[in-house]
């Protein structure tokens, strides 16, 4: 079971990393960063590819909307986004123009369009900026995608590549101003200094808030001030559900993926706990939530966790728990050993044991959440398939067998009270 935790833990603090975006390698925040309002001073050269052809010249396309989609070719958001971003291109050519802009060089990313099926297939071929330094440091970030609007020489918004949408740009190209929810990944929510201006000093006490903008996404934190001695926990713009699963984790941590098939929410709007349909900031802008506490007392993590889900529960009239529900599985169970077959690869991955299969199987996302029947402690390994008979075929081999079944497994509830 030790080796289970020491790889789960880390792999679920890389979904929380990668969630919808792809790191960059940069952490600073440079000298040359710009804000909303600021003057943007285009650079004297760029190296450039794709799109008509023709040079890009950032001065002089001053009098349209001029949209920056930082991206890399790992980001599987930025690609996805690519064709709307096409679309949005060809309709309202003269009013904008979208630039895809990247750190990557040439070779890379000549060999990435070249062999991207999807970009092919939806006909994408928006100007590409590449080995990009200096937009980057006018426009720093540790993830992407990142997008910047320009408007008439001046940083309009910097934000979320969902909120480029045809109302958004001719609102900007009308008004020449728009209010858009600022993406600051360098930014930090900061419930307490507020109050502080409206109270005084703040000693001890809870705050919760709804979307902060300019701060970055955070889980669950509890941190020590090394000048008060006070301790803080906090999060920020967090979905309801989100803020339960990362709170229980400490509460009482779990040896298996929460996949979305395990979490139940028995409320009358699901949409107010979770971002259902995908609107991302849309979304948070509306239901997001943002938590601090300051104690004067040091806690275990575990039990600290427990008294903010009292707060959570408390203030949203909800309460939430872990049952045994019956749902739909990938089952490991027991079978006949028999030959590994002779078509298999001979490289695999290699798992410590069948509980650590089964959770690698669930990050994979192939099949529903896996249940280990078979407790094996026998190293696994496993080459890459795509079928469950493929995968069968090379499990035989430790006489484990991976059946589609029902069984009742552990869930996390959520549900109103009031």
């Amino acid at each position: 079971m030790n080796h289970l935790k020491q790889l789960f833990i880390p792999f679920i603090l890389l979904i929380q990393t990668i969630n919808t975006s792809a790191q960059t390698a940069e952490n600073t925040i440079s000298k040359e960063a710009l804000k909303i309002g600021d003057t943007f001073v285009p650079p004297s050269a760029i190296q450039q590819m794709r799109g008509t052809g023709k040079p890009l010249d950032l001065q002089k396309l001053a009098g349209k909307v001029v949209i920056l989609d930082f991206f890399d070719t790992y980001c599987g958001t930025c690609i996805q986004s690519m064709p709307k971003l096409q679309k949005l291109q060809d309709k309202l050519k003269d009013k904008v123009q979208i630039i895809s802009v990247t750190w990557q060089d040439k070779a890379t990313l000549e060999k990435f369009f070249a062999g991207n099926s999807y970009l092919k297939e939806n006909k994408v071929n928006l100007p590409v900026i590449y080995a990009d330094v200096y937009l980057k440091q006018r426009f720093p970030h540790l993830s992407v995608p990142h997008v910047v609007f320009l408007y008439k020489g001046g940083v309009k918004a910097i934000t979320s590549n969902k909120l480029v949408t045809e109302e958004n740009i001719l609102e900007l190209y009308k008004k020449e101003l728009i209010d858009l929810p600022l993406k600051d990944d360098f930014g930090k929510g900061d419930l307490i200094g507020r109050n502080k201006e409206e109270t005084g000093p703040v000693k001890y006490g809870v705050w919760i808030a709804g979307y902060q903008n300019g701060a970055p996404f955070e889980s669950l934190r509890i941190k020590k001030d090394s000048l008060t001695n006070m301790i803080k926990t906090s999060y920020y713009n967090a979905s309801i559900s989100s803020a339960v699963k990362f709170i229980w984790a400490k509460v009482s941590p779990s040896s298996y993926v929460p996949r979305p098939e395990r979490l139940i929410l028995k409320v009358k709007n699901p949409d107010q706990y979770q971002d259902v349909e995908a609107k991302g900031e849309v979304w948070s802008l509306e239901h997001a939530l943002s938590y601090e506490r300051i104690d004067k007392i040091s806690r275990p993590d575990s039990l600290q966790a427990r008294l903010v889900l009292n707060d959570l529960h408390s203030f949203l009239g909800i309460r939430s728990y872990k049952a045994m529900k019956k749902i739909p599985c990938l089952i490991l169970q027991p079978c006949p050993a028999r030959p590994r077959p002779n078509d298999t690869p001979a490289n695999g991955m290699i798992y410590e044991n069948s509980a650590v299969l089964a959770v690698m199987t669930d990050l994979g996302g192939k099949f529903p959440p896996v249940l280990d029947r078979v407790n094996s402690k026998e190293k696994i390994q496993i080459a890459p398939y795509e079928t469950l008979a493929e995968f069968n075929a090379q499990l035989a081999t430790y006489g484990i067998e991976a059946v589609l079944g029902e069984e009742e497994m552990e869930v996390l509830v959520i549900e109103e009270t009031q």
